[in-house]
């Protein structure tokens, strides 16, 4: 159990993130909060907790890649494809499995979007977000 647990702490820190738990969403009569961010439950149209796959994932990865190493690219181009290399490795680090999220009402021309709120990595963050989702159906 204690060799379980180092092993998730190791890869939460390889990461760079902590997982969600429960403990982490708050949902009251008018908001949702979830660690410091707070969200207007008036303005959520519907709500869904889905599974990423690989094309969703592969579109994060290479557009993350793309905008951070075009900054270098325009100003510094010989380091360019090095830059490339290495905003690839920390896109990877961004890989998600599953994904709260949440359409919104529109308040302009543009209108309703949905937002990712919460993405997460494992089976225990996917269960909480559930958990959550369930609570809000009710209430949104």
């Amino acid at each position: 159990m204690k060799k379980d647990q180092k092993q998730k702490s190791a890869l939460s820190w390889l990461r760079l993130r902590r997982p969600y738990v429960e403990a982490d969403f708050c949902i009251t009569s008018d908001e949702l909060i979830v660690r410091k961010d707070v969200y207007q439950l008036r303005k959520i149209k519907q709500l869904e907790v889905r599974k990423l796959g690989v094309k969703e994932n592969a579109i994060n990865v290479l557009s993350l890649a793309l905008m951070l190493s075009a900054a270098t690219w325009a100003f510094v181009p010989q380091f360019g494809f090095l830059m490339l290399a290495l905003t690839s490795i920390l896109a990877f680090m961004s890989w998600r499995k599953y994904e709260l999220r949440a359409e919104f009402v529109g308040t302009d021309e543009c209108g309703d979007q949905w937002v990712s709120i919460v993405r997460a990595c494992t089976d225990d963050e996917f269960k909480a977000l559930q958990g959550v989702e369930a609570q809000l159906l009710s209430k949104v």
